[in-house]
């Protein structure tokens, strides 16, 4: 893959996120940097490279292993990743005081957060390393990081917790990671440049979605019994993420490109009549009812807006206008009553706004400013309070949903990114 294709991957590999300018840019410039010291140092010493990384790791996990563990509060707690393109660390923080514990250290780019279904494990997955760092929620310690592929950008995991798998953006493959024993699985080769993961509800099968130059956007089914790929699903010609309906029936494909979104039978694995939405379409969500899908349309000239679709009839509504800021990720809450959608200010330096959403009427509410560079949102279990994580701003903000008041802003560290609620 060269290194333009390698740009678009890494601007577009982390769905459901808006792009954030500048931030990403560096993101960015900083992989391509990691990536060409590894072929530097792969050309000129060889396999010693590879043993002088393998031989550093059991001196980091001895550190990790001293880390000590912070006291329980509440029924639950958040856990924010927190880092950058060189150091990561994942803070968990007490949602009964809304107060930082100590950063647990991960390898780098500890993008993408999952907590597994019996709350015992959160599974950091270092997108800028090929390492998913698992971390016990019982002491707060970091386990010896499992070796992936490169740059593992999603993950899913089985309802039964038992396997967990990770896409491999830069290795076009999905690792399958026994959860009993953090063991690494042999890797399932899938199209070029996986980004995004999917597991249906009862288990069977993981859906991956990627996008290959010449062909466009794939989905693959891969069966979990036997961890076998099965043909590839032609999906528009650039995907930029999905989501399954609650009942595992039907999933939704973004095409940003194509202006639509493709809905798929998993009975079938046949694509239905693409939907038209809006243009640079980046992110959905599907209400926990299963009946209506929102899109988010990011625009170019302040017309950022959601279109709800029917499942029912896979038919477009009217769109949603979000404001003139750039939308990117939503999120709905557990009862399905509202939709929050995540906007960036476009032009320099601003606060960040939260939108809800009605989905009975489909109507916007005042928008809830947060810190600057909004990029993810969680949360509780009971619904109570949302969590936004501001990576401008190294702040999370929780968010009354009763009556969509922020709070405080938490102050946590540098860039903050992922975010994830035990149950």
């Amino acid at each position: 893959m060269d290194e333009t294709s390698l740009r678009r991957l890494l601007d577009h590999a982390l769905d459901h996120e808006p792009p954030m300018g500048p931030v990403v840019h560096r993101s960015v410039q900083a992989g391509l940097r990691l990536r060409r010291r590894r072929r530097a140092r792969n050309a000129t010493a060889g396999l010693a490279a590879a043993a002088v990384v393998a031989g550093a790791v059991p001196a980091v996990i001895g550190g990790l292993e001293r880390t000590p563990a912070s006291p329980q509060h509440g029924a639950h707690r958040v856990v924010i990743y927190l880092g950058n393109d060189h150091q990561g660390a994942v803070t968990p923080i007490s949602a009964a005081s809304n107060t930082p514990g100590r950063p647990i250290k991960t390898e780098p780019g500890p993008r993408r957060l999952l907590i597994t279904p019996n709350g015992k494990t959160v599974y950091a997955a270092n997108v800028d390393w090929h390492t998913v760092t698992p971390i016990s929620t019982a002491t707060n310690r970091a386990g010896k990081p499992i070796t992936v592929g490169q740059a593992p950008v999603a993950m899913a995991i089985t309802p039964d917790g038992r396997t967990l798998y990770v896409a491999n953006a830069l290795s076009d493959t999905v690792t399958p990671i026994a959860t009993a024993t953090n063991t690494a699985g042999k890797r399932i080769k899938t199209g070029s440049s996986p980004t995004a993961i999917d597991m249906t509800p009862d288990g069977r099968t993981v859906y991956v979605l990627g996008s290959t130059k010449g062909f466009g956007g794939w989905l693959v089914p891969i069966s979990t019994a036997t961890n076998t790929p099965g043909k590839a699903i032609k999906v528009g010609k650039a995907p930029a993420a999905m989501a399954m309906t609650p009942d595992g029936r039907t999933i939704y494909v973004v095409d940003g490109l194509g202006r639509t979104v493709i809905p798929v039978s998993t009975a079938s694995n046949t694509v239905g009549k693409p939907i038209k939405v809006g243009i640079d379409s980046s992110a959905i969500a599907i209400t926990p009812n299963g009946r209506t899908a929102y899109v988010v349309n990011g625009g170019t000239n302040g017309d950022g807006s959601v279109t709800p679709i029917s499942t029912a009839t896979n038919t477009p509504g009217k769109p949603i206008k979000v404001g003139t800021e750039l939308p990117g990720a939503i999120a709905i809450t557990p009862d399905g009553k509202t939709a929050y959608v995540l906007t960036v200010h476009t032009f320099g330096p601003g606060p960040g706004m939260v939108i809800p959403i009605s989905t009975a009427t489909d109507t916007p509410a005042k928008p809830i400013t947060v810190g600057t560079g909004p990029v993810s949102i969680a949360f509780t279990p009971d619904g109570r309070t949302a969590y936004v994580v501001s990576l401008g701003a190294d702040t999370v903000t929780p968010i009354s949903t009763a009556t969509n008041t922020p709070g405080t802003p938490i102050k946590v560290g540098v860039h903050p990114y992922a975010i994830a609620i035990t149950p």
